[in-house]
Parts: structure tokens; sequence; C-alpha cells
């Protein structure tokens, strides 16, 4: 019942007060303009086609027509393993490797593995730093097959032929590219020397490190997350605070003969979520906000099962608050609607259903985005929103990049 009474809540926070949810983004991190999306658009498109689903064909053709020979494709599925590729722009002296994120089962087995485990690498992958650090398990693991595969290459080619290293991906290969960074640089102490020398681009990652760890990536990882896309947030640390928050929820559906405990009761909660957003609210805006706060702080950061999302983040979010209306803007919230565009998204048999070619049309949405860390509060709960699912997709980022640089542009 507070799950659904969550939901309900959220929509009649949209509906009536949107600036509630979004000072919390708004205050999460600092505001950044066009020069901080510098590449961005491309570093995703060489995300994306790790997935080798491009509409315009295989991914060597089209690494062609962007200027890059490709050298390496793994192709593989086999769970635990990362399929990647790696292509070279000889002019420019610019190695990029491409980690393939999650489009099948055996991908969801290895994001399954989600515990936080403490490992020991080879060196420090940061001047001062130790060589113990907590990860997720499966990620970890992964990464290190796929660093013993290409540390080779990387150490006796690329470095000593003074090319600059990119490392990209998507969802899964988000994660993948974050965690080869850290290897890399433990195992080849020269990458340290100069941010140029390595640099990560990770797109919709899970959260993969411990906090210490996570923000000694800074120099070289940047992450990107989307609106409030639910992988970056999937763990237990945002888990507990949304369940924090429901609680209090809980506790009011109680006090107001709504918990379902009997069949008044649940009639009556029936009723109530049947009224959605144009309904009487179950609390006040006033305690909303003190719980989200209470529950966020009492949370904490510290906790070693806790995990991050690395490095500098690039948040963009969809201003709820938008100066203008739209035709969705009084509509009743749909609560078992919502749930069921959830699941429909999880019973696609497609995962990574975006073919598309370079520079198709976006749409016009209105983007802000903050820079800030994994440990941001805006970061640190579950938005329990419609799109929690649609926003993780790699057609969404593109709509996100495009639409804030057009934006600025304007501006």
């Amino acid at each position: 019942a507070s799950f659904m009474a969550t939901i309900q809540l959220l929509g009649q926070i949209k509906s009536r007060k949107p600036e509630l949810r979004d000072d919390i983004y708004r205050r999460s991190g600092s505001t950044v303009d066009a020069s901080s999306f510098s590449g961005l658009d491309e570093m995703l498109e060489l995300a994306d086609l790790a997935y080798d689903e491009h509409k315009d064909g295989d991914i060597k053709t089209v690494l062609k027509s962007m200027g890059y020979d490709m050298i390496k494709h793994d192709k593989t599925e086999v769970p635990g393993y990362l399929g990647h590729y790696v292509a070279l722009k000889t002019d420019e002296k610019t190695a990029i490797i491409g980690v393939k994120g999650t489009s099948g089962l055996e991908d969801m087995l290895t994001d399954a593995c989600a515990s936080s485990v403490e490992y020991n690498i080879d060196r420090p992958f940061y001047d001062g730093g130790g060589t113990a650090l907590r990860c997720h398990e499966g990620i970890f693991l992964s990464s290190t097959r796929l660093a013993d595969e290409l540390d080779p290459l990387v150490k006796n080619l690329l470095v000593p032929s003074g090319y600059e290293i990119i490392v990209t991906g998507h969802s899964l290969g988000a994660a993948g590219s974050i965690m080869l960074g850290v290897l890399l640089r433990s195992r080849i102490p020269s990458l340290q020397q100069s941010q140029e020398k390595l640099k990560v681009y990770a797109f919709a990652s899970p959260p993969i490190l411990d906090s210490k760890s996570s923000e000694a990536c800074v120099p070289f990882v940047t992450t990107v997350v989307n609106n409030c896309d639910c992988v970056p947030r999937a763990n237990i640390a945002p888990a507990l605070t949304t369940m924090k928050f429901m609680k209090r929820v809980d506790t009011k559906l109680k006090l107001k003969g709504l918990d379902m405990s009997n069949f008044r009761s649940t009639m009556a909660f029936l009723n109530k979520m049947g009224e959605g957003s144009d309904g009487d609210m179950i609390m006040t805006f006033e305690e909303i906000a003190t719980s989200v706060v209470e529950a966020i702080k009492s949370t904490g950061v510290e906790d070693p099962d806790y995990l991050y999302v690395p490095g500098r983040v690039i948040l963009m979010y969809s201003p709820w608050k938008t100066g203008k209306k739209s035709e969705g803007d009084s509509v009743q919230v749909d609560v078992l609607g919502t749930i069921r565009g959830w699941l429909s998204e999880f019973e696609s048999d497609e995962l990574h259903p975006n073919k598309v070619e370079l520079g198709t049309p976006v749409g016009d949405k209105e983007i802000r985005a903050i820079e800030c860390s994994g440990t941001s509060d805006a970061l640190r709960f579950v938005e329990l929103c419609d799109v929690l699912i649609e926003d993780h997709m790699t057609s969404e980022y593109r709509a996100s990049i495009a639409s804030f640089v057009s934006k600025s542009s304007e501006s």
C-alpha cells in the first residue's frame, strides 16, 4: 500500500508543487553549461556502437564513417565476460575501447552479481591510494577478465605509441568501462601521469565502487546520468532511503484508516488510489520534504555495503516545473498503469531497442544539468516515476544530451 501511495504522492507533487522535487536536483550539485557536454554526443554514439545494432550497418562500417579503424571486436555473450571493440584514429593518436552493455539474459546475470565485495588490485590506481577497494562483484570479475585480455595491447602498443585511450560504454558497459579504467591505471602506472592518457565516459552506470574509490575516479571518469534512470540508483543505499520514506507513508496510511488491514480500510485505500493526483494528499508538502531529507541523512554514506556511481557525474534532469502547461499536467496519476508500464519494459524481448542513425531528431525536451558526485542527494533515492526504466535507454540519453546542448546554444 505504501508503495502505491508513494507513486500517487509523486504525481500530486508534480501537479501541484513540482519545485519540491526539482529543488532536490538543483541543490545536489553545481549548474553546468554546454561546454561541460563537449564531446559527450560522440562518446555516447561510440558507447552505443558496442551493441552492434546500428541502423547504418555493422560496427566496422559505422566506425569507419566516424574516422576509426576497428582492430578488435569480441561479441561474447558468455556470463561474466564483456563484449567489446577496439578502434584507432591514427591521425589523432586516439584509441577507443567500447564495452557492450546489457542486451540479453547473459548480461543480466552479470548485473545481478551486485554484492559489495572487497578486492585487492595490483597497485593503487591514484596517487596516495591503497590497493583495497569495495566493488560490485559481477563487474569486478568480468572487468578483470577484460583487463587481462587487453593489458598486452594497451601496455605494449597503445601506451608506447603515445595514444590517448578512451573507454566508453552504456549500462553494464559503462560499469565495465569504469572498472577497466581503474584496473589499467593500477597495472600501468604511466597512465596516472596525465589525465589525458586515459579517460572514461560512462553512460547510465550502476553504482559499483565505495565512496572513497568513487571520488578518486573524478580525474579520469565522467559518468552521465539521465533524469530518474533507475540503474544508477540500483544499490542498497537508495533502496533503503526510499523504503524509509515509504515507512513514513505507511504510518500516515494507518492514521487515516487506509492501511488495508481489513476490508473497510482496503476499500478506502482503493478509493483513495482512484482519486489520482486530484485527490486529497495524505501528507503535506512540508511533511514530504522533511521525510525525504531525514531518510537521506539517516542512511549515511560510508557503510561498506553501499556502492556509488564513480567519477565526475553529469546529472541531466527534466524539470517538473517548466513554466508552461502541457496536456498531461492536469491528468490524474494512474498508479496501476505506471506499474504495468514498468512490467512491460521488463518483459520486452529487446533490452536495447535502439537501432538508430547518427543525427536522428530528438524532439523538444526541456533539460537541465548539474555536476555532482555519486553521493549527491539526487542519486540517493529511487524516483518512482513512470519513466524510470525508459530513461535508461540510450535513445533517451541521446535526446537529453541533444536537447540540453541545443537549448544552451539558443540562449
